[in-house]
């Protein structure tokens, strides 16, 4: 991954098994990325979901295939995507899409979404035992109740599918939302820039592409400093925390699983954003949170 700072980041902490009070007290609380080893031992899924089982499976369910910044770019089945772009050489001057699979986000229909595939596989991977059981303000989950990413909606919850040369441009992600992606096959580099950085980063509503950076629209880019960079391994866990800007690249064929939620040890920022005022589409996939309707 290229960069024009001339200092390089660090790598990232990486903890081994992380309890759960810690991870929301030192990582949610502290707004602090963290790589988790050791919390995807005895997931079927390191086995059950690499492309060609996959394949087998899953080859004519339609999927989303997407450019590197969340722009859809094709509905194909996953087949098609994986016939076409795995184990192929990296082509550097060919933009290569990545596959996210999405469970609902809202109630259009035209897209296909992945729920019925993650009541499919849902056996054959875990809740990680550092992740909350409980109290989340996104999805809602109160103290007295459980809840789990492998059975229960969660916002944004989805397959990574993506050939080696795939990006995911420079982001932070929405709904003032933590997120974690267990890198289940290959592997993943990725920078992240605190919070503090994006007065560097962002102008006008667009955020700048750090392979490629446009410095008439980002005038002081070069004054941004990457905190972390590091690659994900398989069987590692990345929190990424709320407002953190993240650059992700596929330095191989890659199966990832990913979701966001809210933690009501967050609740303050989360009542924050509200106030500041989502954008549109943001509103659009809260009232579908809150609506019942999944």
């Amino acid at each position: 991954m290229s960069s024009s700072h001339a200092a390089r980041p660090s790598g990232l902490e990486r903890v081994a098994d992380l309890s759960e009070a810690a991870f929301v007290s030192k990582y949610l609380v502290g707004n602090r990325p963290v790589i988790i080893t050791g919390a995807m031992r005895g997931w079927k899924a390191l086995e059950t979901w690499r492309p060609e089982a996959l394949r087998r499976r899953f080859g004519n369910e339609r999927v989303q295939v997407y450019g590197d910044l969340f722009r859809l770019a094709a509905i194909s089945s996953l087949g098609e995507y994986l016939e076409r772009y795995f184990d192929q050489p990296t082509k550097k001057s060919a933009s290569v899409p990545y596959l996210r699979w999405y469970c609902h986000l809202t109630n259009d229909e035209r897209v296909p979404w992945a729920d019925e595939i993650f009541n499919k596989i849902s056996d054959e991977w875990e809740r990680p035992a550092f992740f909350p059981s409980h109290s989340f303000v996104l999805p809602y989950c109160a103290q007295s109740d459980s809840i789990d990413p492998t059975r229960n909606w969660f916002p944004a919850r989805g397959l990574f599918i993506s050939a080696r040369g795939a990006r995911t441009r420079l982001h932070a992600d929405p709904w003032a939302s933590d997120a974690v992606l267990c890198q289940v096959y290959g592997r993943k580099e990725f920078v992240m820039y605190d919070p503090s950085q994006a007065r560097h980063l962002t102008a006008n509503g667009k955020t700048v592409d750090i392979e490629a950076p446009d410095v008439a629209l980002f005038p002081s880019y070069s004054e941004a400093r990457p905190a972390f960079q590091d690659t994900l391994e398989p069987g590692e866990i990345v929190l990424v925390p709320a407002g953190w800007l993240h650059h992700f690249n596929s330095v191989s064929d890659s199966v990832s699983v990913t979701w966001n939620f809210v933690h009501s040890s967050r609740l303050q920022e989360f009542l924050r954003y509200l106030v500041r005022g989502p954008g549109e589409t943001e509103l659009k996939q809260l009232g579908y949170a809150y609506s019942g309707s999944r």
